[in-house]
């Protein structure tokens, strides 16, 4: 008789075209889960009870199904942004720059024929205004790294150009993003004043000036001024900041690093990396997307004679994502997901279920050593704490099925308002967070995450404490326990946003 190990199992996923429907060339991706937790239909029945002298129940009926999957693993920026649209509702800003699997063709990368929303955002001029892209996974190493652009992209185009490509056929899951912008010598300066810094273009010749209208960002989107080298920097002024407004010639930043100084930027070359970016939206805008999710769990071995198997639970919405950062130790992410049904598990596998694509970033973050900020502060900027010992941040969509007559499982999904919630434990060294409690005092918190994979950032724009208990544990601090429950910024009109980096320094 066979069994099934768990570590012989495998989970991987693929986008629907629709709830419950897998596209005609599905295209899969591996997990890696620490633990699953939840895999498949929950049947009820209803046994038949009637008033008899026999004294037995009588064979019930199948009278509901519900699907669920959920599982966890290390925070990984494969794992992160696999479910990052579909956690948020909303399609990522500059997600139209992510190509997968192009090749090197000596010249560039291979891509799908670029349309305008495309080449609008793509630049290139031989004096600055120079788009950075960032090639990952390559077998060869001419091809990956950071490059800008060596000719301006059009329409239909189905290459992207650099000098350092070479020819390859690509790995199935390498990648090109779009990293940011490069504007040459003189063309950039920056003013920093009461925790504000400001971008100027234009220094330059007029074919130089960087345009920012014209390069995907969105305010609300965290950036990085300054490249990975000294001669791609202010001189002297190095970090980070989140935009607050945008014109053709003027970048305004808040929630700035110490280290973005006033800078005359005459003689610097200067690179502002930035990525994708996601934020939750309204159900009317453009960007908003629903989408659902097919999720594979095989079973080597299941049956009597060593068969393979494979279940599939179809129609999933992301339920819930839960961020947890303990102390000294390893970032995880707990993904729910609520479907319409799960099949039984079948020998027959879905179409290219075989061939899914191996995850390319990750890289954990681990807790101490790849923290670029973690903070929750006042509208002002005025730091309130910085020494956590532990954070959970969740996100939920309180998704629900909707079942109908003559039909086992749901034939529709709701889901209700998006919410994110903190769970904080912080050193008691100050009364802050108390007098933020007690005054529910609008508030903000940030965080940043980096390894060798990039950078994930996290702002929740405005929110407010409970809690404020305290727990005294021997020989140590004093600490204080808070929960932060995050609400529409008055500005920006989102509950959180996410800055994903494909490098930074």
């Amino acid at each position: 008789m066979s069994r099934v190990l768990t570590n012989n199992t495998a989970l991987s996923y693929a986008i629907e075209s629709a709830l419950g429907t897998l596209p005609g060339s599905p295209i899969w991706h591996e997990l890696e889960p620490n633990s699953i937790g939840q895999f498949g239909a929950t049947i009820a029945t209803v046994a038949r009870s009637p008033i008899s002298k026999n004294r037995q129940r009588r064979k019930g009926t199948v009278t509901d199904l519900d699907s669920a999957v959920d599982f966890e693993g290390d925070l990984t920026l494969a794992h992160f942004t696999d479910f990052a649209e579909g956690f948020c509702f909303s399609v990522a800003v500059n997600q139209d720059l992510n190509f997968v699997g192009g090749d090197g063709t000596g010249t560039g990368y291979t891509v799908a024929a670029l349309v305008t929303a495309q080449t609008a955002k793509l630049h290139f001029n031989a004096t600055g205004n120079t788009s950075l892209i960032f090639a990952r996974g390559y077998a060869l190493a001419a091809n990956n790294g950071l490059n800008p652009l060596d000719t301006q992209p059009v329409d239909t185009d189905t290459e992207i150009t650099t000098a350092n490509a070479v020819a390859e056929t690509a790995p199935t899951n390498a990648t090109v993003d779009i990293a940011g912008i490069r504007a040459e010598e003189g063309d950039l300066d920056i003013t920093v004043a009461a925790g504000v810094a400001t971008i100027t273009s234009g220094n330059n010749t007029p074919t130089a000036t960087v345009d920012f209208t014209t390069l995907g960002l969105t305010v609300g989107q965290q950036v990085h001024i300054g490249g990975l080298a000294a001669g791609q920097q202010f001189t002297g002024s190095l970090g980070y900041g989140r935009i607050t407004s945008i014109a053709a010639a003027q970048l305004v930043l808040d929630k700035i690093d110490a280290t973005l100084i006033t800078a005359a930027g005459t003689t610097d070359t200067v690179d502002i990396l930035f990525g994708r970016f996601i934020r939750n939206v309204p159900t009317d805008s453009a960007e908003f997307l629903e989408r659902s999710y097919h999720i594979e769990q095989s079973f080597p071995d299941l049956d009597s004679v060593g068969t393979d198997m494979y279940e599939y639970a179809k129609g999933n919405l992301v339920d819930s994502i839960a961020i947890t950062m303990p102390l000294a130790d390893k970032a995880t992410v707990a993904i729910g997901f609520v479907g319409t049904d799960t099949e039984v598990p079948s020998v027959t596998r879905k179409t290219n279920a075989e061939a899914a694509l191996a995850p390319s970033r990750t890289g954990a973050f681990n807790t101490t050593s790849d923290c670029l900020r973690l903070r929750i502060a006042e509208l002002d900027e005025s730091g309130i704490y910085t020494d956590f010992k532990s954070v959970t941040v969740t996100l939920a969509n309180n998704v629900s099925p909707e079942k109908v007559l003559c039909q086992l499982g749901a034939k529709y999904m709701n889901f209700g308002n998006f919410e994110v919630t903190v769970e904080a434990q912080m050193v008691f060294s100050d009364v802050g967070v108390s007098s933020a409690v007690r005054n529910n005092t609008t508030i903000g918190m940030d965080f940043g995450l980096k390894n060798d994979d990039g950078a994930l950032w996290i702002d929740i724009p405005a929110m407010t404490l409970g809690g404020g208990g305290r727990d005294f544990p021997v020989n140590e601090s004093v600490l204080i326990n808070s929960t932060g429950e995050a609400f529409a910024d008055p500005t920006l009109n989102t509950s959180i946003g996410i800055s994903l980096f494909p490098i930074v320094p």
